[in-house]
């Protein structure tokens, strides 16, 4: 009784922070955890292990929902992602941040932004191959190739670029310097 009566509260609580219980679907203690499973397909995705109380740099890997493991616990550093549905952040043996898909295939370095990965700005996120730079969605597919030099966050549906940068240290942050800077926009065609 007092479980359903907490999953009750929580259900009501989350309903209300996220709009109007007018509107809302009247939904009960034993309801939700069937209306979840409704609404979602997990049966593709990969759940890391351990998968409570994971700290960067633990052991950690991911298996199906068989529980065949499918990236050996060991083979990466450290992870971001706790379920994987198209690719994961993770830290390789040198520290760097790296995109793996399902099969634990390194995708793509993912641009580091603040000493963590970069965020994702109007569904876009910066990634990095042979030392080039270029743009992926939230599904980690590369929708602009790796091919600048220098290439800032979308925003108002551009992003400005250059293929011929340099990278200038001030005490301990660097900036970008270009006489060459452009924009594209989502596609990679040059705009104004």
């Amino acid at each position: 009784m007092k479980r359903n009566l907490a999953k009750l509260i929580l259900i009501t609580l989350t309903i209300y922070s996220c709009g109007n219980l007018k509107n809302s679907p009247k939904v009960s203690g034993n309801d939700y955890k069937d209306i979840r499973m409704k609404d979602m397909d997990t049966s593709d995705y990969l759940i890391r292990i351990p998968q409570n109380e994971y700290e960067l740099g633990e052991p950690f890997g991911f298996i199906n929902s068989n529980n065949d493991t499918i990236i050996p616990v060991g083979k990466y550093y450290g992870t971001l992602t706790d379920t994987l549905k198209t690719f994961a952040v993770i830290f390789d043996a040198n520290n760097e941040i790296i995109g793996v898909n399902k099969q634990g295939q390194v995708l793509f370095e993912i641009f580091k932004y603040d000493n963590g990965p970069d965020y994702l700005a109007e569904g876009y996120f910066r990634v990095l191959r042979n030392g080039k730079i270029g743009y992926a969605n939230k599904n980690g597919e590369v929708k602009i190739k790796c091919q600048f030099d220098c290439a800032y966050p979308f925003e108002n549906g551009k992003a400005k670029v250059s293929k011929d940068c340099i990278e200038v240290e001030e005490f301990e942050y660097s900036r970008w310097e270009s006489e060459n800077w452009y924009f594209i926009d989502k596609e990679g065609k040059v705009v104004e």
